[in-house]
């Protein structure tokens, strides 16, 4: 027996409502297109529940044809729970998980940024051709077309749930566009089941190597980076042993050396390593060496600072997280920095203004940085990278980092017009597990 299966999201974040509206719209069309096959909706809360749901069609003896999912999405794929506390499956988690795809299926993520990261992966991973959207979503009266169903309370009838053009259609900019013009709707984009190629920094290693020979080129990172790196050696008395992940091409590690007992930089861009080897040759307290998932090949408290300099969204943060508590040593420290997607609000104006400035004058100073930096950004393999980047958004860093890290909070170092810097200090830890105030529905 197949099946086409249609999944929900019932509270997380703000619109669950419409989703339901929108999942039972989807259930009549596929119902009259498909006369002969069973259509199932089913409402979600937590990651147990999709997990129940696939436990309970395996039990049947069933196969899914068609697997929908709506709601929201981070780039790692659905959005469970609530804004409280979000749940996601990682990475490790979704290689983990059964689902009784039939031998023709294909798998249906109606949420945004799904395409950019999530449906590739999730169709390299199931071996299923998937579908997502690359921008954000929003519900309309029309599939074609956005059309706003009005502030007449709660509506009956067909809503669905479209992508429409533009890289932001939350905010007040993207949101007076859309009420405005009325969009089309943009057709979601469709990935088979094949390996990732050019998604990563190896074909742009040479040309990120020479224009970030120099890490001190980001100014407002590194002054929050270093600082705390010379608190952790007046604290701790001594010169501290630094595990740097995402290591890339080890501008971090050597701009530190002088700053640090010893330094080991992890990458899987074994070109960037590459660089990173060769600019380290003459400074035996830092080795570089290349890894593949997230486990760590060290033993247990072996450094006293683990950094992460905008490689942070490229790791799979649950187990991640976990080794890296079992790497440091008792009053260890992880500091991150990365960038974040997030549209420009009316108050950040004024920040927004002084990192551009400070932008413009670092370039105008020095017009070599400025030239490697066009280069770079100008490259194909660059802008291929781009649109698989899992960037995530403002709002996951900070419900990860602040649910797991009492009294601790995440910091905006500068703000662009799409996106922001972002900084994180664990404070001195202690072994043991992660902090979970609640507990999660799965595993």
């Amino acid at each position: 027996m197949t099946m086409l299966w249609i999944g929900y999201t019932t509270h997380y974040r703000e619109g669950s409502s419409k989703f339901a509206r929108a999942a039972e719209t989807l259930r009549a069309q596929l119902s009259r297109a498909h006369p002969n096959a069973e259509v199932r909706l089913e409402a979600l809360t937590w990651k147990a529940d999709f997990i129940a749901a696939m436990r309970a069609i395996r039990a049947e003896g069933a196969r899914l044809d068609e697997l929908h999912f709506l709601g929201h999405s981070g780039m790692y794929g659905l959005m469970f729970g609530s804004r409280k506390w979000p749940e996601q499956f990682s990475p490790h988690e979704w290689r983990a998980l059964s689902i009784p795809f039939s031998e023709h299926a294909t798998a249906h993520f109606h949420a945004c940024r799904t395409a950019r990261w999530f449906a590739p992966f999730f169709a390299r991973t199931f071996g299923v051709k998937t579908y997502g959207h690359q921008g954000y979503t929003t519900v309309s009266l029309r599939p074609n077309r956005f059309l706003f169903e009005g502030f007449r309370g709660k509506r009956q009838g067909p809503l669905y749930l479209v992508s429409v053009a533009g890289r932001k259609t939350h905010g007040l900019l993207g949101s007076a566009r859309k009420y405005a013009l009325c969009p089309r709707a943009v057709p979601m984009l469709s990935f088979s089941p094949e390996p990732a190629r050019g998604a990563g920094y190896d074909a742009v290693a040479q040309l990120y190597d020479r224009a970030f020979a120099d890490i001190r080129v980001r100014r407002d990172e590194w002054r929050w980076l270093s600082t705390r790196v010379e608190e952790v050696r007046r604290d701790s008395g001594r010169a501290p042993r630094v595990l740097d992940l995402g290591c890339g091409n080890g501008a971090l590690l050597l701009e530190l050396r002088d700053r640090i007992a010893s330094g080991v930089g992890v990458d899987s861009s074994r070109p960037m390593l590459e660089h990173a080897a060769r600019r380290a040759a003459n400074f035996p307290e830092l080795s570089f060496r290349a890894i593949d998932g997230p486990v760590l090949p060290f033993a247990d408290g072996e450094f006293d600072l683990v950094t992460s300099f905008l490689s942070f969204r490229y790791l799979d943060w649950d187990p991640i997280l976990g080794e890296i508590r079992r790497v440091l040593s008792p009053g260890g420290r992880l500091l991150v920095v990365d960038m974040v997607e997030q549209a420009l609000e009316l108050r950040d104006t004024p920040r927004f203004l002084r990192s551009a400035a400070q932008h413009l004058l670092r370039r105008a100073q020095d017009r070599s940085f400025g030239r490697a930096l066009r280069a770079l950004t100008r490259h194909p393999g660059w802008q291929t990278m781009l649109e698989h980047n899992p960037i995530r958004a403002t709002h996951e860093y900070r419900f990860y980092f602040e649910s797991r890290f009492s009294a601790r909070k995440l910091e905006t170092l500068n703000v662009g017009w799409r996106a922001r810097l972002v900084a994180f200090d664990s404070g001195a830890l202690q072994p043991g597990p992660v902090e979970r105030p609640l507990t999660l529905s799965y595993p």
